[in-house]
């Protein structure tokens, strides 16, 4: 090879290495922050990419945890009054949560939206007790208490794209990954579906079990905030699952 051509491939090779350093800096230094309860938590932030801070007070409803930010059960949790107030964030989480109404949750995310005004903000849709899901789920209005269904969740989302026309608005589609899993199940669609019910999922009436549940939320949170499908933190976990799981993912919009 010529020796002009050499330092040609070099000068190409070192760029390429400078753009990857840069992409993956601006990567890092993407800002995220997470307001929710236990099922936010299941969702495993600390493992997250970038800079990442939450606030998460266990069984606790958006409009309760904006009234009262003083004592999260989560320790490590940055209050959400001071996090507002010290930065502003790439991208904001909120879980709505049971106890509520498609007003009351389109108000109190309203009143953050304001606070945080470039976010893009993520609704997480949680999801509802095992013995309640399929009745939740199946449920055709917002009418009423809040519900881990669809209709609830397009409702909220609607809503707030009307009224924040130039914002940017996701989802953790979490209640449809399970409706999904569920399907399977009952159809038998994948010939060894290592899983008997959604309920195997679950570590208690409501979490998710600490390798195949968080780790099936944990990804669906990061796809919800543009981040890459990660294994960190569950290598333990049963490869038929975790190949069963990351198909479900893959159905994500």
């Amino acid at each position: 090879m010529k020796p002009h051509s050499i330092l040609l491939s070099l000068f190409v090779v070192s760029l390429s290495l400078a753009l990857g350093d840069v992409l993956a800096a601006d990567e890092d230094s993407t800002s995220y922050y997470l307001i929710g309860n236990s099922l936010t938590w299941d969702t495993v932030p600390s493992k997250l990419d970038g800079d990442v801070q939450w606030h998460v007070d266990c069984g606790k409803s958006l409009p309760y945890i904006f009234e009262h930010p003083e004592s999260p059960c989560v320790k490590t949790s940055t209050l959400w009054t001071q996090a507002f107030e010290d930065k502003q964030y790439d991208i904001v989480s909120v879980q709505p949560h049971y106890g509520t109404t498609l007003d009351e949750d389109l108000a109190v995310i309203s009143r953050w939206l304001v606070l945080q005004p470039k976010a893009i903000f993520v609704i997480h849709t949680g999801w509802a007790r095992a013995g309640t899901r399929a009745e939740e789920y199946a449920k055709q209005d917002a009418a009423g208490p809040m519900s881990h269904s669809r209709a609830y969740f397009e409702a909220l989302l609607g809503e707030l794209r009307l009224q924040y026309p130039d914002r940017q608005f996701r989802q953790t589609h979490a209640i449809d990954l399970l409706a999904k899993i569920a399907d399977d199940i009952a159809a038998q669609k994948v010939a060894s579906i290592p899983l008997q019910d959604v309920v195997d999922l679950h570590r208690d009436a409501i979490h998710m079990k600490l390798d195949s549940g968080r780790y099936l939320m944990h990804n669906a949170m990061r796809h919800a905030l543009g981040q890459p499908k990660s294994l960190a933190g569950f290598e333990s976990l049963d490869p038929a699952m975790r190949q069963y799981l990351d198909s479900v993912l893959e159905t994500l919009p």
